[in-house]
């Protein structure tokens, strides 16, 4: 089908801004080239990163634009014992923690049962703990603690990293944001995968909510869950 004019004064917009983050990507590799110092290298990669996630961030609104439907598989949900699940995955995720050196401080109680699709909690909890670990220095402590509150169980990590700004806590479960908080040690960084655990989370008729008091100030992630009564 043809694009209407509306759709393609959209798509006209959409290239030109694309086309501006691929010359932009292309002046850093030219950059780099050159062999810069170690101070410019720094600022060739934040502004590479600049482009990049801006152009992930228009290709995500031109879909919206579209309204194309781009959601979460349906769970398949079942009984799921909560504390066994944490434990399976904090061990996946191991490697991470002992790489940085940060010890785990765990509250898990052990007599949660959810209903929920645990593939998706799975992932939900790798990308939390990924998380918790990539924006937190060597050595700092992460906490994870689960309760009930009435007919949920709530999952929380707790972190003592970076934190979110204001604005970064608008903008934390927005896909392909690009956040002011960095990595502590060099990690990639997707700002693709909170945004999908927020996904799975209200598929499965959960919650996904974060805070901080601030840049440097840690952040807490809770997730809610579900309880089968």
């Amino acid at each position: 089908m043809q694009a209407d004019k509306e759709q393609a004064e959209r798509l006209h917009r959409f290239s030109h801004d694309l086309r501006n983050r691929l010359i932009g990507l292309q002046q850093v590799l030219m950059q780099f080239s050159q062999q810069p110092t170690e101070e410019e290298r720094k600022e060739l990669i934040h502004f590479g990163e600049q482009q990049y996630f801006k152009a992930l961030r228009e290709v995500e609104n031109l879909l919206d634009d579209f309204a194309v439907e781009r959601g979460t598989a349906a769970p398949e949900l079942v009984p799921v014992a909560l504390s066994p699940l944490a434990h399976k995955h904090i061990e996946l995720m191991q490697h991470r923690f002992l790489r940085k050196r940060q010890p785990l401080e765990l509250v898990l109680a052990d007599d949660l049962i959810v209903l929920a699709d645990p593939r998706m909690l799975g992932d939900i909890l790798d990308a939390l703990l990924s998380n918790a670990s990539k924006f937190s220095a060597q050595g700092s402590p992460i906490v994870i603690t689960t309760n009930a509150n009435d007919d949920h169980a709530v999952l929380e990590i707790r972190d003592l990293g970076t934190g979110l700004s204001q604005a970064d806590l608008e903008q934390v479960f927005v896909r392909f944001a690009l956040l002011s908080n960095r990595p502590t040690d060099g990690e990639a960084q997707g700002r693709s995968s909170l945004a999908k655990a927020r996904e799975m989370a209200l598929a499965q008729n959960g919650s996904l909510v974060a805070r901080s008091d601030g840049t440097g100030c840690g952040c807490t992630f809770t997730l809610g869950v579900p309880l089968v009564l």
